[in-house]
């Protein structure tokens, strides 16, 4: 049975995906660019902003506030996850899901909880000792706050505020 989700506009929205089967097609980098590069695209196609992210070997976490009501956070992820699946299997010749169906989304009430809710993400690839420090890690948004990082500023610029 497929995951309710609950709507609520302008939020900020904490969502989990997971790749099928938990393969960890994230460790190939061109994977990782692949679905930045979506979530840029769909950022301005769907008006929604992305508050925080992290890049896992077989997982995504990602902050997203939608910013309009016609582009819900089911209709984001179905987007995202699609266009994400039809490029990869196109690159490497395969066919299939690429996620597990649906995703886990859960809204964050507070700027407290979303201060709490950012550490997690970018605190992640630590917690599964991909890296000894979250600075160290090269797909997440974690340097864009804290080091001053420009790479990733044009997925993480609000500009539909």
């Amino acid at each position: 049975m497929p995951l309710k989700h609950y709507y609520q506009g302008h939020h900020y929205y904490f969502i989990t995906t997971i790749t099928k089967n938990r393969t960890p097609i994230f460790e190939d980098t061109i994977a990782c660019e692949l679905f930045l590069n979506i979530l840029t695209y769909h950022k301005f196609n769907c008006n929604y902003n992305i508050i925080a992210f992290v890049i896992m070997p077989d997982h995504a976490h990602i902050v997203i506030q939608p910013t309009n009501e016609e582009n819900n956070i089911s209709l984001i992820m179905k987007k995202i996850k699609g266009s994400f699946s039809r490029c990869y299997n196109k690159k490497y010749h395969r066919h299939g899901a690429v996620f597990q169906q649906g995703f886990y989304d859960r809204i964050v009430k507070d700027e407290k909880e979303l201060e709490k809710t950012i550490d997690y993400i970018h605190h992640n690839p630590v917690r599964s000792k991909l890296v000894s420090e979250a600075d160290k890690y090269n797909y997440s948004s974690y340097n864009f706050y804290h080091n001053n990082y420009k790479r990733f500023s044009l997925i993480l610029h609000n500009d539909f505020d």
